[in-house]
């Protein structure tokens, strides 16, 4: 009795979840799996934060920290439960794979300057006492963003970390628990942290 309730509430609210995140999401037959969430702090009405195509498979995180960001999921992906944090864009191609335990973040979250950042405190501290969010105030202009684009056929091993700006490279692999700071160029295998050039794939491993 207990586990059939605890089953049907369970899903209640997989679907009342899923209902407050559609109005943000464009998608095709796509699917959107049990462990994926979607966080968007201060939503803006009418804007689509997340596009993706056909016959793809999401168990990832997305949090947009602010109204902007913007995600796009091609065809015949699988993001595992890897947590992709967005202010300007990510961009994900074709037929890629990301695994878990993931992130793919396109901002520094912090100003380089340790004055800006006392100033994060500052305003934290001001916003969670006046019972805001605690980022409500956040000065977002001396945060640094870029784009993150993962180009068709990637594969990104688990536990890795890709940061602002990088592109990986078509076909391109990147190892377990890399850290990503550069671009990847197409049809490698990189690895490590700073993640480099491990090897080239060779032609008959590359798509004609």
């Amino acid at each position: 009795m207990i586990d059939a309730l605890s089953s049907r509430v369970k899903k209640f609210l997989s679907k009342r979840r899923i209902e407050q995140i559609m109005p943000f999401i464009t998608k095709g037959n796509s699917y959107l799996l049990e462990q994926f969430r979607m966080n968007i702090n201060f939503p803006k009405e009418g804007k689509k934060y997340v596009t993706i195509g056909d016959d793809s498979m999401l168990d990832c995180q997305i949090t947009f920290e602010s109204q902007e960001g913007e995600v796009i999921v091609g065809d015949r992906c699988f993001v595992g439960g890897s947590h992709l944090i967005s202010r300007s864009k990510i961009e994900i191609g074709d037929d890629v794979f990301i695994a878990w335990g993931g992130f793919l973040y396109d901002h520094d979250s912090h100003s380089l300057d340790y004055k800006e950042r006392e100033k994060d405190i500052q305003m934290q501290l001001t916003d969670l006492r006046a019972g805001r969010n605690f980022i409500k105030s956040k000065n977002w202009g001396v945060v640094s963003t870029k784009p993150i684009k993962i180009c068709s056929h990637a594969w990104i091993g688990m536990n890795c970390t890709i940061l602002k700006g990088v592109t990986v490279g078509e076909g391109a692999i990147v190892a377990a628990g890399s850290v990503v700071t550069k671009d990847v160029p197409d049809w490698t295998v990189v690895g490590g942290n700073p993640a480099k050039i491990l090897k080239e794939l060779p032609l008959s491993l590359r798509k004609k």
